[in-house]
């Protein structure tokens, strides 16, 4: 079996510098905004949402091509992570503490260092990438 989930490689644009938004989960872990696909919605929709509703932020998505982490679950199947590219113009990111503990801020460097997983990290080095070939 195969769980879905949305999320978003979020990021600002500040004084020439990219920075991008993490979130530390309840659990102590961080990672980047994503939550599970809620029935009815699209896997932008859900990324969407997830962002709103950890982060306090709007965002847009960018028409690239998303990005995928797949990994196995500790009981058996595994789990499916779409990340768009998604930006905010305005605003400040802030925590719903019923969601995750803390949002951060960070320039890319920072941003990489602090993810959890290896998976993530792979995902923002590529989101990087990407973005300054813009």
């Amino acid at each position: 079996m195969v769980e879905q989930s949305a999320g978003g490689v979020l990021f600002t644009e500040r004084e020439g510098r990219r920075l991008y938004v993490l979130v530390e989960e309840k659990d102590g872990h961080i990672g980047l905004p994503k939550g599970h696909v809620e029935p009815g919605e699209t896997l932008t929709q859900t990324a969407l949402r997830e962002i709103r509703e950890e982060t306090g932020l709007r965002a847009e998505v960018l028409p690239l091509r998303p990005l995928i982490e797949r990994y196995p679950l500790p009981m058996g199947g595994s789990k499916e992570v779409t990340y768009f590219y998604c930006r905010f113009e305005r605003g400040e990111p802030r925590a719903d503490p019923t969601q995750v503990r803390r949002v951060l801020l960070s320039p890319y460097r920072e941003a990489v260092a602090r993810l959890t997983f290896s998976g993530a990290r792979d995902v923002l080095r590529l989101a990087e990438w990407t973005l300054n070939r813009l």
